[in-house]
């Protein structure tokens, strides 16, 4: 018999989305690639607008606590249930405590969690509070030092804390999937993405006066977009414009390189618009965070923004990648909210072009051996059934095939099939839950 899991996911799905993957004309999304991998039933968003007592409770505490509240009470049809946010997966932890349920097979089911950001003290309180250490089994974090966070302030054993990088299609976010007319890069322009913990400001600062041509793609219907400084006009040489991920690929392919300038923050932020870019065949240009230390690779073996910052990350290699790969720079990391600094790695890269061309390459061998949504669909669903102990997770390279056979071979069978079709391969466990594609959820960064 194999194992029932619930995927509890903070978005919304849609139907149109996944015919839209199917056609590549957007990128492969993880909780999918989850779902396909596993058979697994989804928990999504719209499922709590079917119940009232769910509506309500979303009104009143959340759609956290009321996506916690629907999955605890789901848990005696699943053998393993994964969060795809902390904060739904500690309301469930805590639920488990208090009102403990059985699986189908009459034991407690698996709960697995994404850790994003676990250091504000309103969490940390609520594990140590309630003793929900032995109510988790996996806390998948994408940061080194998320880990250290989960460990040290959380209390968690090593052995529940999984350090698993994030990821990116990179079958999407391919340099030869851009149209005819990006494929090459256009003399003088960069590009910048993402609005989540972003330092745009010291970007427009550090491009001032620069012969380049500097595009923002930090626009959208949904949010505003406000730079510092009271609302200054913008530069002659910089825009902001909203882009669909076709539009946006072919922005990254049509750019020299790619700067994404952060703020000094503790979670990984930036990393998809990172892992995009290299993807891409772009090198980047990075604010070196306490958070993004773990992907990117520089020349230089010190940080300048705190030498205990890592600055030739081991991930990749210990991931799988060749030495080639593992060993190649991938980008240029600067001080946080230096624009100074900043100016001087984007002057450097467009003053020598084969450079930037060689670090991209680089990028992108590293991404298509350790990093893309292959892989990271792999490394998670072994968490989630526990197939893989967490803390064995990060040392799960393309060669441990005899531990992951099963994963692995599903993965790929259902990378290449249609989703659409999939979905209604499997019954829907009511009117709360639907397995269709949904509109993507922008990672983590």
């Amino acid at each position: 018999m194999s194992m029932r899991v619930l995927l509890v996911i903070n978005a919304t799905l849609d139907p149109r989305r996944e015919r839209q993957i199917a056609a590549g004309a957007y990128p492969r999304k993880d909780y999918l690639e989850l779902r396909d991998a596993l058979g697994a039933d989804v928990l999504d968003l719209a499922a709590l607008e079917r119940r009232f007592w769910t509506r309500l409770t979303r009104r009143v505490a959340g759609a956290a606590v009321a996506q916690a509240l629907l999955g605890w009470a789901l848990t005696p049809r699943y053998d393993a249930v994964y969060a795809d946010r902390e904060t739904t997966g500690f309301v469930l932890a805590a639920l488990r405590k208090v009102l403990p349920r059985r699986g189908p097979r009459g034991r407690r089911a698996r709960l697995t969690m994404i850790g994003h950001l676990l250091s504000p003290p309103g969490k940390q309180s609520l594990v140590r509070g309630l003793r929900l250490q032995r109510e988790i089994d996996a806390v998948v974090v994408h940061s080194s030092l998320q880990a250290r966070l989960a460990e040290r302030t959380l209390g968690l054993r090593p052995a529940q804390v999984a350090l698993i990088p994030y990821q990116a299609d990179d079958r999407f976010w391919s340099p030869r999937a851009a149209s005819e007319a990006s494929a090459a890069p256009v003399a003088n322009r960069i590009c910048s993405a993402g609005l989540e913990y972003r330092d745009y400001q010291t970007l427009i600062d550090a491009v001032a006066d620069l012969p380049v041509d500097l595009t923002i793609a930090a626009a959208s219907p949904w949010s505003a977009f406000a730079f510092e400084g009271g609302g200054r006009a913008l530069p002659a040489n910089v825009r902001v414009a909203s882009f669909d991920y076709a539009a946006l690929r072919d922005l990254y392919a049509s750019s020299l390189f790619v700067v994404a300038p952060l703020r000094d923050v503790e979670n990984q932020a930036g990393i998809t618009t990172i892992l995009e870019a290299m993807s891409m065949g772009k090198a980047v240009v990075v604010s070196h965070t306490r958070g993004q230390t773990d992907v990117v690779r520089d020349r230089r073996r010190l940080s300048r923004a705190d030498p205990a910052r890592s600055s030739q990350p081991d991930w990749a290699r210990r991931l799988g990648a060749t030495d080639d790969a593992a060993l190649g720079q991938t980008g240029l990391y600067v001080r946080p909210g230096d624009p100074d600094e900043l100016r001087r790695a984007i002057v450097y890269l467009l003053e020598h072009p084969e450079e930037a061309r060689r670090i991209g390459a680089s990028g992108r061998r590293v991404v298509e051996q350790t990093m893309g949504i292959d892989p990271f669909t792999r490394r998670m669903a072994a968490i989630i059934t526990g197939t893989t102990h967490a803390t064995h997770a990060t040392h799960a390279t393309h060669a441990t095939h005899a531990t992951h056979a099963t994963h692995a071979t599903h993965a790929t069978h259902a990378t290449h099939a249609t989703h659409a079709t999939h979905a209604a391969a499997h019954d829907s466990i009511g009117e709360g839950l639907r397995r269709h594609g949904r509109q993507g959820r922008d990672a983590p960064g």
